[in-house]
């Protein structure tokens, strides 16, 4: 009985949706040049979310955002990665925002995906594009980073797997343990054959600033590492201040050159 409690509370406090009334505008405080765009999923959901494509000669940054709130929320990220200077995508998970279905892991997978292809159609292959996820979707960016042959990923304030960090995320069930592949995403990194950034606070009381460590310790070169001190799980950006930018655009440019001869 208790396990089966435990996997309910575990679906209720993983994820954090909110909705937006699907007539709703971006709200004045969203950082210029954003339009709205709508995805489908290869299972038939509509996933929504804004697209900056400015500057367009510059590569393409895909970011997945955490497991609350939704895509007007995060819009700020934009001025958080002002510095590397490229187009992005941001996108709300299925049930979060105006998009459609419920949320959980393969869902979540699948919108990533889907995400990466619209990217594709529009004309930005996997080789000028950075997956960039954010705690949950740290997760989600090196599953379907496998294989893709991006120009690049940067995980911050991500774990190793679900089950690795359990106790911290549902201290109200201390008994019960994700199963060992439930968003694994220390076994994946093997498979991920681009450049690797991560980025962590060294006192996030949420994710352990080991988990970072270790996600590093388990990826492939190239990689690097940004470890900002004395920032938490949530205002790592702020802590950092304008080197958080200014690193994230050396790695880039870094990136790049790796890649001679790419075109937009």
């Amino acid at each position: 009985m208790e396990a089966a409690v435990s996997r309910e509370m575990f679906e209720e406090f993983l994820y954090y949706p909110e909705k937006i009334p699907p007539d709703m505008p971006p709200p004045p405080w969203t950082p210029p040049g954003a339009r709205e765009v709508f995805i489908d999923d290869e299972d038939g959901v509509r996933i929504h979310g804004l697209w900056w494509d400015e500057p367009s000669d510059r590569p393409a940054i895909l970011f997945l955002h955490g497991n609350a709130q939704e895509v007007y929320s995060w819009s700020l990220v934009r001025e958080d990665l002002e510095a590397a200077a490229c187009r992005l995508l941001l996108i709300d998970y299925r049930g979060y925002g105006k998009s459609q279905g419920e949320p959980g892991e393969p869902g979540l997978y699948m919108d990533g995906r889907a995400a990466l292809g619209w990217l594709e159609a529009n004309g930005i292959p996997a080789s000028r594009t950075v997956v960039f996820g954010k705690s949950l979707g740290g997760a989600v960016a090196c599953d379907i980073a496998r294989r893709r042959g991006l120009l690049g990923l940067v995980l911050e304030s991500t774990f190793t797997s679900l089950a690795s960090v359990a106790s911290n995320l549902f201290p109200f069930a201390p008994s019960y343990v994700p199963a060992a592949g439930v968003y694994d995403s220390a076994s994946k990194l093997p498979d991920i054959d681009c450049p690797l950034l991560v980025i962590h606070g060294d006192v996030d009381a949420l994710i352990p600033f080991e988990e970072g460590q270790r996600l590093f310790e388990a990826a492939r070169e190239p990689k690097e590492m940004l470890v900002v001190r004395g920032a938490g799980h949530n205002d790592v950006s702020m802590v950092a201040g304008v080197e958080y930018g200014r690193r994230i655009r050396d790695w880039l440019d870094k990136a790049e050159t790796s890649r001679p001869g790419e075109g937009q």
